[in-house]
């Protein structure tokens, strides 16, 4: 999937200036809720990251091209009800996505004039994912290639005019019923406990990031 991160940098309507172009990594965590987890629960973190291309497009936003891959996993909880208890279901997989958001910044935090040096901001947008999971009976599965849409708030932090510090929480819409294997037609589950076919998977991705300015020196041009 990389080839649609190449497009959406070729298809930028203007050059690319030095100063407002960003390279990054974030890393962090993503969780699930589903037919299988129906609540938040900490152990069912795993670890997720990706690398990305930030270009500002003005003082309040940016747009900013990912690719990276994360982890879902999850499992019954035998206290939540006696469907749960006697299904017993659980799940493990990775997942490989690109996408491309939109950061709207609330304050000019990149401005040198200003003594502002952070900003609280808004993301929200669309990206493709492939999950490939394994359930508690080893049945292999693919969810196949779905589009994804995250939103969600975080805060950055400018150290200097070359680094940023960021961190971030989203909900990701996943447009699947598939991620933990159970839906209503799972073939080896019988059908009152199976899922609920009213609702999708949902992800969750709460993570820190570090990224670099590029700054084009200029040269000063000779009187003569």
């Amino acid at each position: 999937m990389f080839w649609l991160l190449m497009i959406c940098l070729s298809l930028s309507p203007k050059p690319v200036k030095a100063q407002n172009t960003e390279i990054g990594i974030e890393m962090g965590s993503y969780s699930y809720l589903g037919d299988v987890t129906r609540s938040y629960q900490l152990s069912s973190n795993s670890l997720g990251g990706q690398f990305f291309i930030r270009k500002h497009v003005d003082d309040g936003l940016s747009v900013r091209f990912s690719i990276g891959a994360g982890q879902l996993e999850g499992a019954d909880d035998e206290a939540f009800d006696v469907f749960s208890a006697n299904r017993r279901a659980s799940f493990q997989g990775d997942f490989f996505n690109t996408d491309m958001l939109f950061e709207y910044h609330f304050l000019d935090y990149r401005n040198p004039k200003l003594d502002q040096s952070w900003t609280p901001y808004l993301l929200f947008g669309v990206g493709v994912y492939q999950f490939e999971g394994q359930d508690q009976l080893s049945n292999v599965y693919s969810s196949g290639i779905r589009f994804r849409m995250p939103v969600g708030v975080g805060i950055k932090l400018r150290i200097d005019r070359r680094w940023t510090l960021g961190v971030s929480a989203s909900a990701i819409k996943t447009n699947s019923d598939v991620l933990d294997n159970v839906s209503l037609t799972t073939p080896n589950i019988k059908d009152y406990r199976g899922g609920n076919p009213n609702d999708d998977d949902v992800m969750f991705f709460t993570g820190f990031s570090l990224s670099y300015t590029f700054f084009k020196i200029v040269c000063p041009k000779p009187f003569f």
